[in-house]
């Protein structure tokens, strides 16, 4: 294939290969994006209930107790007029407020400090003390706080018969003031023996006098409460898991409002009609950064990803990259050779691993392969590969050096697998893709080989890359889980629609973990548990005759 006589992309597509957007019904987007974020809604919610363990833990507890005080008014006909008692009124409900009132006054709180063992200022008791109406009775509650239930309950006892007590005091002291007065009329009165006379007058007033205040008296003593009244345990935990969930699931929706990341394949099947080629898991024992420059040549080094080879990769991932080298080898159409470009929205989506591992791949499958680095910002593979180049790839579009000096053999392929790569990152070398030499080293390329590969730089932040992205016959977007931005996959798709590009598919990068199970890993336990038995030698063989019964 030549790039300058072949104006036609041979990736093209007629087709718009991107999907109209639409919304998702409300009840299943919801739970989609909670389930893309659980582990901030789990967060939320184990914070929520640390503190709220934490302030039961510290929290000293409150009990509460309450004695019940009965208000019997009486009417105005029975009993003198200045005597300090409650008298009924066309309100029965302003009787019981107007003594709910009068147990929380300081004559009454310190009478009631009195007969505590232990007290503070009379401020303090009050505090503790609250008086309220039983609903629409004659009953006034006193509810004491205490830090133990001996505290509460004396507490309560001693507001209710400190009012009592006061009241009677209050109102032994008017009879005294009115017995006296009428004691003279009783003894010179000729009708001594009439129910209105001073001597029965004076009789009623000193039965009176010996008993407490009749219109408030104490009905129900307060008794030990068995249990704290604060903190409440259930309810606080309760509370503190709900409050978890509206603020995990408020910033769950929040976060995706302003962080649109890939979280979920189907977002890819919603947005585009192209296949996933291929799910990476992501590489749980390899270390996929290194340590870079120091800031300012002081403090830690910076930590930048880097590629991985197959010897750094597991099984299952190295599976994984089988199964991206067979769907694309599927779409090979009796061509001598294939090219294929690799790329994604933006850095550290893992396009370079998926490059270099591609090309091993199909170096294993007894391919001729040539792997092109055409990152001339980030040149990695040499790194990854273990492989210096001589000759570099600027030299070779320049016309000062031949494809076939400049390509370096990757070990342990040899032959088969060989590289062009970046050997210096100068600002201008970039620019050299867009000569038609490009695609002249990509004719080239694809005569001396199977299958031609190309490590392409994000293209929405490099567009250095584009115009082999439109002469080469298939290109693969690689993708990351919870990395990549959808609005970076937009502007990558735009691009590529607008020039005529339309990718074979995604390769998508952090579907699960490498040290999951596989259906390989679990037959080579299963062939090694069979040879250590002695039901099967480790190559495969059947065990020797009597090699079971020796083992048992």
């Amino acid at each position: 294939m030549n790039a300058a006589t072949s104006p036609t992309p041979t990736n093209s597509s007629s087709g718009d290969w991107q999907r109209a957007s639409e919304e998702e019904a409300g009840l299943v987007r919801y739970a989609q994006i909670l389930r893309e974020r659980i582990g901030l809604v789990v967060l939320a919610v184990v914070v929520t209930l640390g503190v709220a363990v934490g302030y039961l833990a510290i929290t000293p507890k409150t009990y509460e107790a309450s004695a019940d005080l009965l208000v019997t008014p009486v009417t105005g006909e029975e009993l003198p007029t200045g005597l300090p008692l409650v008298r009924e009124s066309s309100d029965p409900t302003r009787d019981v407020e107007t003594v709910s009132r009068l147990v929380t006054t300081r004559e009454v709180a310190g009478r009631a400090r009195s007969r505590l063992p232990r007290s503070g200022a009379i401020d303090d008791v009050l505090g503790k003390v609250t008086a309220e109406p039983v609903a629409q009775s004659n009953i006034v509650a006193v509810t004491a706080k205490g830090e133990s239930p001996e505290e509460a309950r004396d507490t309560a006892n001693a507001f209710a018969g400190a009012l009592v007590a006061d009241r009677t005091e209050q109102l032994r002291e008017a009879l005294d003031r009115i017995i006296a007065s009428l004691q003279p009329r009783a003894a010179d009165d000729p009708a001594a023996g009439g129910p209105d006379s001073a001597g029965a007058q004076l009789a009623r007033l000193q039965t009176l006098r010996a008993g407490p205040d009749p219109t408030i008296r104490l009905e129900t003593a307060a008794s030990t409460p068995r249990s704290a009244s604060a903190p409440k345990p259930f309810i606080t935990l309760a509370a503190a898991l709900v409050a978890g969930l509206v603020l995990g699931m408020g910033s769950a929706f929040g976060l995706h409002t302003l962080d649109p990341r890939l979280r979920r394949e189907e977002q890819l099947r919603d947005l585009y009609r192209v296949p996933i080629l291929a799910r990476i898991p992501r590489e749980t024992n390899a270390d996929t950064s290194t340590k870079g420059r120091r800031r300012l040549l002081i403090g830690p080094r910076r930590r930048r990803r880097r590629a991985l080879g197959p010897g750094a990769l597991s099984p299952v991932t190295l599976e994984a990259y089988r199964t991206l080298r067979a769907m694309l080898a599927a779409r090979r159409t009796g061509r001598s050779a294939r090219s294929l470009l690799v790329t994604g929205p933006s850095p550290s989506e893992g396009k370079t691993t998926t490059a270099i591992n591609l090309a091993a791949s199909f170096a294993l499958a007894g391919h001729r392969v040539i792997l092109i680095e055409a990152d001339f910002r980030r040149p990695t593979v040499g790194e990854a590969l273990g492989v210096r180049p001589r000759v570099g790839i600027g030299k070779v579009l320049l016309n000062n050096a031949r494809l076939e000096q400049a390509l370096e053999p990757a070990r342990p392929f040899g032959d088969t697998l060989r590289l062009l790569l970046v050997d210096r990152s100068d600002p201008w070398l970039p620019e050299v893709l867009s000569l038609p030499m490009a695609g002249s080293l990509l004719s080239e390329a694809e005569k001396l080989a199977d299958y031609v590969i190309i490590d392409s730089p994000p293209l929405t932040e490099v567009i250095d890359a584009l115009p082999l992205a439109q002469q080469v016959d298939d290109v693969v977007v690689v993708l990351r889980l919870g990395h990549s931005r959808l609005t970076q996959l937009a502007r990558l798709s735009d691009l590529l629609q607008q020039n005529g590009v339309k990718p074979a598919g995604f390769a998508l990068v952090g579907v699960g973990t490498s040290d999951k199970d596989s259906y390989y890993l679990s037959a080579r336990r299963e062939r090694a548990e069979a040879a250590e038995w002695g039901f099967e030698e480790p190559d495969g063989e059947p065990a020797r005759e009597g090699a079971g019964s020796a083992r048992s």
